[in-house]
């Protein structure tokens, strides 16, 4: 047997053992990953893995599907539209940040000459985010669409841009030339045209002739992008630039759902060896190697805060996008391991560095965990802070001036039960839709709630200030029909006994998943409690029970 088999056998059930662990104890599971790298590696572990570079070979699958998956989902006018805003944070937070690190790092001694760049390496290290950690994290809490997301996404491919003129120049760092740059940038471009001719003049009429076979499309697209991305390294490239561009080229193809979901199991396998991979690098730490690491840390989350935030909130973003996108992209990218390890090659820097960096990337990634998972709820506590040093919301403000006239209806949230409840008063009842008030913080639903006609304003449905601002208590129906799977951050009985303390007397209608939920919300104030499953259940068991006695008779 092929010494590569076994290795990958015990590093999958180290990461099923540890990963369910972490989850029985409501931790994140990429830190379970992590954990079991290190356990089973040849660093600090038991050497049950020998060779991690085996799993590592595999686990670069895992970024390649990843990049593949994001292009798939990636709708280019959507990114576009975020304008001047993801143009300035994309160009800004990269420049910024390296100008900050230089400096930050000089202070601490690290050398910038005479051979020896290594405070260059460590501001570049401390500028690129995780595109494997964030998209990941963002896509199981359904937010990659949102505009937080969106903003992330777009910063994290413009990073992805600036990692190629890295990996450009980084041969020549100690003799850097403009025409490495442009070449850099003509291979992106020369990569891009190709791939989007292919996909419109020969992809698209190869998909037409397979259509009828689901799976000839899911092996289709795998193999477009595997030519993509042995396409991209033969270039000069990376081979996730190339997946990437891949996934973008076939988006708007009716496909691209199909393909996504199919891929999807592929994707989150390999991802599983690939943060194996990582914890297998983490070497024995001294004192000092961790206390620099804990700098390299805060500097990183600092950093982002001083460049994202203040670039994103002047260029009209607002506080809570510039926040979550801040919050979202504090920590290393898994590529700075890559640079590194091309430094140490090149003789740019030491074998130490890289140490320290490993360690520096895996404490990012944990804490960003935890970070992504309660960033709206992070959010709340920033909005709060500088309420009491006297910068309130402007949002929340604007929304407040604007509600002079009375609301009896409101809807919290704007989702699908939500639509369909417009949609029907649309038709049947089009003079109440003057009477309705929807509180959400997607821009993008706020625009199409202006468009028709119905009274939208932002703010966090979870936030007992919001509710205040926004004159919840003079309400007469207060509605949550989002049920708990698709909150993010908060659950109908948290939403339900604070509009109850916000409302008394209102007539409070809540959402649950279960049976077992309905007493629990009611006994928090909920008046009536919706069960969307069940209703469907209802439905469908009334409408089969007719079309039976139909045939019967």
């Amino acid at each position: 047997m092929h010494g590569i088999l076994p290795e990958i056998g015990i590093s999958i059930l180290a990461a099923t053992a540890l990963g369910f662990v972490f989850q029985l104890f409501r931790q994140p599971v990429i830190l379970g990953y992590l954990v079991a790298g290190a356990l089973i590696g040849p660093e600090i572990g038991l050497k049950l893995v020998s060779e991690p570079a085996n799993v590592e070979v595999i686990s670069e699958i895992g970024l390649i599907l990843l990049l593949f998956i994001i292009g798939l989902e990636l709708n280019p006018k959507k990114l576009l539209s975020s304008g001047r805003q993801l143009i300035y944070a994309g160009v800004g937070q990269f420049i910024l940040c390296v100008l900050m690190g230089l400096g930050f790092f000089l202070l601490l001694g690290y050398d910038l000459g005479e051979g020896r760049i290594d405070a260059l390496y460590l501001a570049l290290f401390c500028a690129l985010s995780s595109t494997a950690i964030v998209v990941k994290l963002l896509y199981d809490k359904f937010e990659l669409d949102t505009l937080p997301g969106r903003i992330t996404l777009g910063i994290l491919i413009f990073q992805d841009l600036w990692a190629i003129l890295i990996l450009a120049l980084q041969p020549h760092f100690t003799n850097p030339q403009i025409l490495l740059v442009v070449i850099a940038l003509g291979k992106s471009i020369a990569l891009l045209a190709i791939g989007f001719f292919l996909s419109k003049y020969l992809l698209r009429w190869v998909f037409e002739k397979i259509s009828k076979t689901p799976e000839m499309v899911v092996a289709m697209s795998i193999a477009w992008c595997a030519f993509m991305a042995g396409m991209g390294a033969w270039i000069g490239l990376s081979m996730e630039m190339g997946a990437l561009i891949a996934g973008v080229a076939i988006s708007t193809f009716p496909y691209s759902v199909h393909v996504t979901a199919k891929v999807l199991p592929l994707r989150d396998f390999f991802l599983t060896l690939f943060f194996l991979s990582i914890g297998m690098k983490i070497p024995v730490p001294d004192p000092a190697m961790l206390i620099m690491a804990v700098v390299i840390v805060l500097f990183v989350i600092v950093s982002r805060f001083l460049t994202i935030y203040p670039i994103l909130s002047l260029a009209g973003s607002g506080r809570r996008t510039s926040f979550i996108a801040s919050l979202n992209l504090s920590q290393i990218s898994e590529f700075s391991l890559v640079v590194a390890a091309l430094g140490v090659g090149y003789g740019h820097i030491e074998q130490r560095m890289l140490s320290l960096i490993i360690y520096a990337m895996a404490v990012t990634s944990v804490l960003s965990s935890y970070f992504i998972k309660g960033n709206h709820q992070t959010y709340l506590f920033f909005e709060r802070f500088l309420a009491k040093t006297g910068f309130p919301s402007k949002t929340i403000e604007a929304a407040a001036d604007e509600l002079k006239d009375h609301y009896p209806v409101v809807l919290l949230g704007f989702h699908r039960g939500a639509r369909a409840f417009i949609d029907r008063l649309e038709t049947a009842s089009p003079d109440l839709l003057k009477k309705i008030l929807v509180i959400d913080f997607n821009l993008e639903v706020l625009k199409e709630l202006n468009d028709r006609n119905v009274k939208g304003i932002f703010g966090d449905i979870s936030s007992m200030d919001t509710l205040e601002h926004a004159h919840v208590a003079d309400a007469q129906v207060i509605l949550s029909t989002i049920p708990d799977m698709l909150l993010k951050g908060t659950n109908n009985r948290a939403i339900v006994t604070t509009c109850r303390a916000v409302a008394p007397n209102a007539l409070i209608v809540a959402s649950a998943d279960s049976v077992d939920q309905i007493e629990v919300l009611k006994a928090s104030g909920a008046n009536e409690v919706l069960l969307p499953y069940t209703l469907i259940g209802d439905h469908l068991a009334q409408f089969v029970a007719a079309a039976c006695r139909s045939m019967g008779s």
